[in-house]
C-alpha cells in the first residue's frame, strides 16, 4: 500500500517594529547560520492563529496577536509539500532585545533587522519561503484574518 500523502503545514510571522523586522537565525543542515521569520509547524489540535502566536512567543519571547495575513504559499520541493501561512503584526512599542524561548534549542539568535540588512541576508535565507513572504509584505499585500475559519466541535 502506498504511503499516505501528508503536507507540512507551517506558519510564519513578519513582526515589524519601528521599521525593523524580527529575524531568527539558526543552523539548519548548513555550516553557517540561516535566517528566517519566526516560524514553525502547526501542531495537533491547534488552529493557525494559535500556532503563529505560539511560534512568535517561542522564537522571540513576544506575546503578540497577528493582525492579518500577507500570503499563503505552497512550496513543493524534493519529496515534500509545505503549505505556509504568513501572518504579520506591526507594533512600535516592542523591546529592542528579543529572547527566544525555544523548546527545541534550534535558535542561535533573534534580533531586529532593517530592510536593507534583510536584503543582504538573502543568500542565507532558511528557505525560499522567507523571500516570498517578505516580497509580498513589502509589496503591501494584506489580507484580513477573518478569511480563516476554524471549525471545532
Amino acid at each position: 500500500m502506498a504511503e499516505r500523502f501528508r503536507p507540512y503545514v507551517t506558519v510564519a510571522a513578519i513582526i515589524e517594529c519601528r521599521g525593523k523586522y524580527a529575524l531568527v537565525s539558526e543552523y539548519d543542515e548548513a555550516p553557517y547560520p540561516v535566517f528566517g521569520q519566526p516560524a514553525g509547524h502547526l501542531e495537533n489540535r491547534e488552529d493557525l492563529i494559535e500556532a503563529v502566536k505560539r511560534e512568535m512567543l517561542e522564537e522571540t519571547g513576544l506575546s503578540l496577536e497577528p493582525q492579518g495575513l500577507c500570503g499563503i504559499y505552497t512550496y513543493v520541493k524534493d519529496n515534500e509539500t509545505i503549505q505556509r501561512y504568513c501572518f504579520y503584526t506591526v507594533n512600535d512599542s516592542l523591546p529592542e532585545e528579543l529572547t527566544a524561548r525555544d523548546p527545541d534549542h534550534d535558535i542561535q539568535s533573534v534580533a531586529w533587522y532593517d530592510r536593507e540588512e534583510i536584503e543582504k541576508l538573502k543568500p542565507q535565507y532558511r528557505t525560499r519561503l522567507v523571500k516570498h513572504c517578505f516580497d509580498d509584505y513589502f509589496a503591501g499585500k494584506r489580507y484580513p484574518l477573518d478569511i480563516l475559519k476554524t471549525i471545532k466541535p
